[in-house]
């Protein structure tokens, strides 16, 4: 069974819509033989700027998902490399970059752009970015529950997002 986070990944990737390009990164841990000896198997991870790339024509969306079930997301989840990269591409015209949180146990989902996430954790003493915060800074997505899935609303979140961060 798939863990939440990749479902999360896959019901995000089949919601969006064909107007708009999404490019998933590659993730997962590679490796390779050695010199020869035959013991020295050498194994990596490889370190991505995100998770995901949507694409309009004109505006470029950078995101990393993340899933959790509690009301809070630990900070711990997002690695530091990460955070830099999508700073570091939201300064080019047009490029917008962001984390996109499902709170699985209450299955709603926010879109946080870098900036605000960085003013979180330099202005708080938390180890967790509360439920509370998603709702006051963030975009909400619209949810739909299929089934044993869920859709979402791709198009607006992507028209949201340009309206208020750029």
């Amino acid at each position: 069974m798939k863990n939440r986070g990749k479902i999360f990944e896959q019901n995000f990737k089949v919601s969006v819509p064909k107007e708009i390009l999404y490019e998933r990164f590659k993730d997962g841990t590679a490796n390779f033989r050695g010199n020869g000896n035959g013991n020295e198997n050498v194994r990596f991870q490889a370190k991505n700027v995100c998770d995901c790339f949507l694409f309009d024509g004109s505006i470029l969306l950078y995101l990393e998902l993340k899933s959790h079930k509690s009301k809070s997301i630990p900070l711990s989840c997002i690695r530091r490399n990460q955070v830099d990269e999508l700073i570091k591409r939201q300064t080019y015209p047009n490029v917008i970059s962001g984390l996109l949180i499902e709170f699985s146990d209450i299955e709603r989902v926010f879109y946080l752009n870098i900036a605000d996430f960085m003013h979180f954790t330099t202005n708080e003493e938390r180890k967790s970015i509360p439920l509370e915060f998603c709702i006051d800074c963030g975009i909400e997505v619209e949810v739909q529950k299929l089934r044993s899935n869920n859709r979402y609303n791709v198009q607006k979140l992507f028209e949201d997002v340009v309206n208020r961060d750029l």
